[in-house]
């Protein structure tokens, strides 16, 4: 959790302008809590403490990789899960493996173990007509392990 602290001025010259800057942080983060005091002083004014969560580290980061070499163990594990499950449902499908998940998303899966469907669809690979198609086998299958 991260935190930034902001001063609502409470001039009318600068009280709008103030609340503007506040509100357009909270919307690009996720709000946690937040705490205010009244400072009095010449300028008197609210300082307000926001805790929160940056929307980028909640989304998974692309990392240049090579190959299946580069996952740990525990990682390979679950893409072997990840590929058993795949070859079931492209076998019950009657698809191409490839139409069901490439190699390179079942590495980004068994790397960064998304765990909802939001976090699903920032797998590159997974949009939204995939992850509503085949989101619940995957997470279930990440779930389990």
């Amino acid at each position: 959790m991260q935190v930034r602290v902001f001063s609502i001025r409470l001039d009318n010259a600068f009280l709008e302008y103030d609340q503007q800057q506040l509100n357009a942080f909270l919307n690009t983060v996720t709000f946690k809590k937040s705490s205010t005091q009244f400072m009095e002083s010449n300028d008197a004014h609210w300082s307000v403490i926001v805790h929160f969560e940056s929307e980028e580290q909640e989304k998974p980061q692309r990392l240049e990789r090579k190959s299946y070499e580069d996952l740990n163990s525990k990682d390979k594990q679950v893409y072997g899960y990840l590929n058993q499950w795949r070859n079931e449902k492209a076998e019950a499908l009657k698809l191409k493996k490839f139409m069901i998940c490439h190699n390179s998303e079942l590495i980004d899966l068994a790397m960064y173990k998304p765990s909802n469907l939001d976090e699903l669809q920032q797998i590159k690979g997974f949009g939204k007509q995939k992850a509503e198609k085949f989101g619940e086998d995957v997470l279930a299958i990440l779930n389990a392990v």
